[in-house]
């Protein structure tokens, strides 16, 4: 995997940057430190096939993590919720929990593409990046190096941390454009993402009939706009995010499994078991002490090949 070089505006050396430097009053008193946003479970891989984007294949993409792309070479649409955002090379996107996700009209099949999934306590903290490309300016691309190199030559897991911390802290300075994309034209206008509003509430993801008291629309009303829109059925969908949901909360949360299985809206720790075991292959309890992850997201450190 290789990032894209693009020629960077010569920075001012540094005695010139020293000079500007004041000459404080109280050298002991120094500025006061910002909350540090620090992202966990770190996951780099890439893609070079357009081919290879669309994983699973049966519905969107939706998973409980952070995905951060970077289109290094090669234009796709990037379809989020109900929009459509054209992402082209040299920019990036970055895709939020709970999102439903899938990629269409590649430019070409061949493409390098880099991907950063990564767990945070705290969404809210980068809601301005929601829906908004970005561009991939030289700052942006020599720390992306950075992390992938950090990523595959560290024994620690310090500096990948710090500096997808650091590219995070970059992004959330940017003054971005309005979101784009445009819903297609069968979907409900907002109706993916309130979905996933309510599901992201405490407690567990509604049921049919209470999303579609919220949403103002009869319940095979909801099915049927929900299948056109997504390709897969709100109640698959709904499941799914118990699921997820019951993911995040094993991995970082310390409650039992039977906690877990109850705030996820399982009836019983025994149909909640069963449920997980049938989607991911592992009992909720060996999920947590082995950290394995959901069939189509890689453990953190381990590389993908294409």
């Amino acid at each position: 995997m290789f990032l894209t070089k693009m020629p960077a505006a010569p920075k001012p050396p540094l005695r010139e940057l020293v000079a500007r430097l004041p000459q404080p009053g109280y050298q002991l008193l120094g500025r006061p430190a910002a909350p540090l946003l620090l992202p966990e479970n770190i996951v780099c891989f890439q893609r070079k096939a357009a081919a290879d984007l669309n994983r699973p294949k049966r519905g969107r993409a939706l998973h409980h993590r952070f995905v951060l792309i970077c289109a290094l070479r090669t234009a796709v649409t990037v379809c989020v919720d109900d929009r459509e955002i054209r992402l082209r090379s040299g920019e990036g996107l970055l895709v939020f929990p709970f999102q439903f996700h899938h990629y269409s009209a590649p430019a070409n099949e061949s493409l390098s593409w880099l991907f950063v999934t990564f767990s945070l306590t705290d969404v809210e903290t980068l809601a301005a990046l929601r829906y908004r490309p970005f561009e991939l300016k030289p700052p942006l691309l020599a720390l992306a190096a950075e992390l992938v190199e950090a990523y595959e030559t560290e024994r620690t897991e310090e500096m990948p941390v710090l500096l997808l911390a650091l590219f995070l802290a970059r992004l959330r300075r940017l003054k971005l454009p309005s979101p784009t994309g445009a819903p297609p034209q069968d979907a409900v206008p907002g109706l993916i993402l309130r979905i996933n509003q309510l599901a992201q509430r405490s407690g567990a993801p509604p049921g049919i009939k209470e999303l579609s008291l919220s949403l103002g629309i009869s319940p095979s009303h909801l099915r049927a706009r929900f299948r056109a829109s997504c390709g897969v059925s709100i109640g698959r969908h709904l499941r799914r995010l118990r699921l997820e949901q019951a993911c995040g909360l094993l991995r970082l949360g310390p409650q039992r499994v039977s906690e877990v299985a109850e705030q996820c809206g399982f009836a019983s720790i025994y149909s909640f078991s069963r449920a997980f075991r049938l989607s991911y292959g592992v009992s909720p309890l060996a999920y947590r002490h082995s950290g394995k992850v959901a069939p189509g997201k890689p453990k953190a450190r381990s590389r993908i090949r294409v």
